[in-house]
């Protein structure tokens, strides 16, 4: 049996294994919303009034039916929902701290310095990040702000008389005024403000007004002129307004001139309205934290496709787009929304006929196109899918599908249609020789890009044809010839037609059998004349026999008596052959 092919490379193991990038659930798409947790790098997922915590990397931290608010110092308090009532509080590892008849105040359930503000019944009370609440009552106080917090309580609390006012810093420990290395004693303090992102406050003493410096401690008098130095001249508290949301502190200054102070529902002051200046204290913005990712979530008819640079990773399929960090996305899918993980360096890998080239001996030829998948995605939750019209039938019943401590696969059986333009020779480089077939991987509710799958081929002759005899007539230059076509014994023979071409010579041609035929062609030229034998078996490209007649005219001699005789010679015109190299690339071995 002949094999007419020309050298192929190793080329071919290349075109026949084929990869395609990999993406994971972290978070399997069953949630309404998903979203980056204010304040940390958490994963919050909601759905059907349940909030579920997660790290980024898909590990499940805890879960709540209450209102989680932003984490604030590695912490995210829990309010009942419709309510004031804190339950308890997460820390950044899902560490849950519960917390008993407590309720928010000002609305800001926040941790600051390391300390939360609650109110329990009528008095104020602070909460550590161990759940501990202090055992200090205060009838009015304010959350820590830049290591302080503002406090007002009894020294009688039982027939509430002695009202004092102090200063805590983020140690739990009350700060000590003086001015001009002079004590001032706790009863003749009658306010205190919260202390500003300038770390400025205000106290005022005795009536007299003062600037608190949160970094050195100290107290400097309030003029309302900044080169007033004059210590009578010093601002003197006339009154404060107090209204929800502001508190205004009116002082005197000298003999006409006013200053006003102005606060926030928080007594942190804002404002200082000087006779030669107005000072705005601005409030440094929060920091938000800024994601970066080279991954992109594009629209495309209506759906979102998430793409690396211009390489699309999974094409269209997405309902929404959302935040890409790193290697990760938010994507909503089938109206519901998850957290994905793209693996640059993990891929798919689709191999049809174990990387080999494939022969066609008929118009159909059956094998075996197999996916191996990184170990982190299943195989029984992934499948190939190939559009029947390319000429690859899968047989979706074959499904053979594993998950080994080497990697997973899944392979099928298939049955793959000859194009009727391949030719019956094996050429490097040349396109005919090779097929595609669209794939696509669908896994976990995930479809990949096409994946074109492309593997050498050819038309391998099962048969072939031989001259069996031939003859030339002397007188009229007619060539009759046999030819045969053979079979080998393991191969099933399908009907065929056979018929001649020449290079504008006349023939004549018989059938003797279904193998066997009878040939004239008539006036032969001298020289190389062609014949070609083609052999077609329906559904598939011809096969081409190639045949050069080799015709000599002898040269008569004028002395001789007998005529010459003429000479032909018939031989096949074989190309050089090899036979096609299998694929290099290693298999997983199973």
């Amino acid at each position: 049996m002949n094999r007419k092919l020309i050298l192929v490379f190793a080329i071919f193991a290349t075109t026949s294994n084929i990869k395609g990038q990999v993406a994971k659930w972290l978070i399997q798409p069953m949630y309404d919303n998903i979203y980056m947790a204010s304040g940390e790098d958490i994963v919050i997922a909601d759905s059907a009034n349940y909030h579920v915590l997660w790290t980024q990397d898909g590990k499940r931290l805890a879960e709540t039916q209450d209102v989680i608010f932003p984490f604030s110092n590695h912490y995210s308090v829990l309010i009942k929902k419709g309510t004031d009532i804190i339950t308890g509080f997460y820390d950044v590892k899902g560490t849950y701290t519960y917390l008993q008849k407590c309720n928010a105040t000002y609305n800001l359930p926040y941790f600051y310095d390391q300390y939360l503000l609650i109110k329990i019944g009528d008095t104020y009370r602070f909460v550590n990040h161990k759940g501990k609440i202090r055992e200090e009552e205060y009838i009015k106080a304010y959350p820590f702000r830049n290591g302080y917090a503002s406090c007002s309580a009894y020294r009688n609390p039982q027939k509430q008389k002695d009202l004092y006012h102090l200063l805590l810093t983020k140690d739990y420990e009350e700060i000590s005024f003086s001015f001009n290395d002079k004590k001032i004693e706790p009863d003749d303090i009658e306010f205190i403000s919260s202390i500003n992102d300038d770390n400025i406050g205000f106290v005022v003493a005795n009536r007299k007004v003062y600037y608190f410096n949160g970094q050195t401690r100290r107290l400097s008098p309030v003029f309302a002129k900044g080169s007033e130095t004059n210590i009578k001249n010093q601002a003197k508290l006339e009154k404060i307004e107090d209204s929800d949301t502001t508190s205004v502190l009116i002082a005197k200054c000298g003999k006409g001139d006013k200053i006003m102070i102005y606060f926030n529902s928080l007594r942190v002051p804002t404002k200082i309205s000087l006779a030669d200046e107005n000072k705005i204290y601005q409030q440094k913005p929060t920091k938000q934290q800024i994601y970066e990712s080279e991954f992109s979530m594009p629209l495309d008819n209506l759906k979102y496709a998430i793409m690396w640079g211009n390489d699309t990773i999974l094409p269209p399929q997405f309902d929404d787009n959302g935040l890409c960090f790193g290697d990760k996305a938010f994507v909503k899918l089938n109206g519901k929304c998850g957290l994905l993980k793209i693996y640059k360096d993990e891929k798919f890998q689709l191999t049809i006929n174990d990387g080999d080239p494939i022969g066609f001996k008929h118009k159909t030829a059956k094998t075996k196109v197999r996916l191996d998948i990184p170990s982190m995605i299943s195989a029984y939750n992934t499948r190939i899918n190939i559009d029947n019209n390319s000429g690859c039938d899968v047989d979706m019943t074959s499904a053979e599908q594993k998950d080994t401590d080497f990697g997973n696969y899944v392979q099928y059986n298939c049955t793959l249609s000859i194009p009727l333009s391949l030719p019956d020779e094996m050429e490097d480089g040349n396109p005919r020789n090779e097929i595609m077939y669209p794939a696509k991987v669908l896994y976990d509710g995930l479809t990949s890009p096409i994946i074109p799958l492309k593997v050498k081929a050819w038309h391998y002759k099962y048969f072939n044809v031989d001259i069996a005899e031939y003859s030339i007539d002397n007188h009229d230059s007619t060539l009759s010839f046999t030819f045969e076509i053979k079979v080998n014994p393991d191969d099933v023979i399908e009907p065929l037609r056979t018929s001649i071409q020449t290079d504008s010579l006349l023939f004549d041609m018989e059938k003797i059998s279904e193998t066997r035929y009878k040939c004239k062609v008539y006036d032969l030229k001298e020289g190389i004349n062609s014949i070609e034998v083609q052999v077609l078996e329906k559904g598939c490209p011809p096969v081409v026999f190639p045949f050069d007649v080799t015709y000599t005219k002898p040269v008569a001699k004028t002395d001789t008596k007998q005529v010459p005789k003429k000479k032909v010679e018939i031989k096949k015109r074989v190309p050089k052959t090899s036979t096609p190299k299998p694929a290099t690339t290693p298999h997983l071995d199973i």
